[in-house]
């Protein structure tokens, strides 16, 4: 797997990080220490987790981060790799109760520094955003933890162009790094309106692509294989012509799946990744990768696997170049 030179940054990170929203809840402590490990041996070092991972189970703790903590103790990995996570993420039992604030922040943070087994966290995500506080409170307060040496970098996961462009503005004009990296939803098939429940999730349209375009801030994007739509489309070998479905037998897709990225506009991108794919042999899923690997500004996409054979794919991708038509054709439109 490649290496690059995080934007804003100066850690050396792999092009693909690796998600673990399911360690220590439907993946094992074994299975999430072989996933770990794997892609070590694969070349990847960017991991992706959250204090909040877990905190839906039964006994509400952020089990990702004890996982990963005891991954990193076990194999003495501190020095392999680059771990980022997150705070401020709301209260399930109160999601309308924002926790950007700098207690929660705190609390949150060191709780991670202690599960993590680490001194100092290389790289933090702010969850969500807090619109009614100024990004310049907001970014104050990330200043300060860098100077009291808790994190090196941070980034705005959620956050909507509006409240980004405020913020770099504002760094700019006090000297600050700011935001380093964002992180919101972002992959190759589109999801449909109002299929996402929580309504503080930001997905990347056209303004926050042209945010990135413009500034070249890293995009770290999460649901970046929309939960493996066209991989399980694929399974299902659909008889599909201009994007719309003549055999309706989809059984390898959850409702769920069909819900969010169900649509024409996906039908049709997965007619042309099935003809790319017959040509060179890369599965639909690996393309897919690729196409955000391939933007004209830096994105380091999240991906989970469900089983260590997935990693092939995500060996893959890291490996693939697109054609500049097809990253212009499917850029976000609204």
């Amino acid at each position: 797997m490649k290496k690059c030179l995080l934007y804003n940054t100066d850690l050396k990170v792999s092009n693909i990080c690796l998600g673990t929203t399911a360690f220590g809840i439907t993946k094992s402590v074994e299975e999430s220490f072989e996933i770990l490990d794997l892609f070590l041996e694969g070349g990847g070092n960017f991991i992706d987790t959250a204090n909040v991972y877990g905190r839906w189970g039964s006994d509400r703790d952020n089990k990702s981060e004890q996982v990963i903590g005891a991954w990193l103790k076990a194999r003495n990995a501190y020095k392999e790799v680059v771990v980022a996570t997150k705070g401020g993420h709301f209260d399930f039992e109160a999601p309308s109760v924002s926790r950007v604030t700098e207690a929660d922040i705190r609390r949150d943070l060191d709780e991670s520094l202690a599960t993590l087994g680490l001194s100092r966290i290389d790289f933090y995500w702010l969850h969500r955003d807090n619109p009614d506080l100024p990004v310049e409170y907001i970014i104050d307060l990330m200043e300060a933890l860098v100077s009291e040496g808790k994190i090196r970098f941070y980034g705005a996961s959620n956050y909507p162009a509006q409240r980004l462009f405020a913020a770099k503005e504002y760094s700019r004009r006090k000297g600050y790094a700011g935001f380093s990296a964002v992180s919101n939803q972002w992959s190759l098939a589109g999801a449909n309106v109002n299929s996402d429940p929580d309504p503080s999730t930001v997905r990347t349209g056209a303004e926050e692509y042209r945010f990135h375009l413009e500034t070249k801030t890293p995009l770290i994007p999460y649901t970046a294989t929309a939960r493996g739509f066209f991989d399980k489309l694929s399974r299902a070998k659909p008889e599909i012509t201009d994007g719309k479905i003549l055999s309706a037998d989809l059984p390898s897709l959850s409702d769920r799946l069909k819900n969010t990225y169900l649509n024409e506009r996906n039908l049709r991108i997965y007619e042309e990744l099935a003809v790319i794919s017959k040509k060179t042999g890369f599965s639909v899923q690996a393309l897919s990768l690729a196409y955000l690997l391939c933007q004209p500004f830096q994105v380091i996409p999240i991906t989970s696997v469900s089983n260590t054979a997935q990693f092939k794919d995500i060996f893959h991708a890291s490996d693939i170049i697109l054609e500049s038509g097809i990253i212009e054709k499917y850029k976000p439109q609204e």
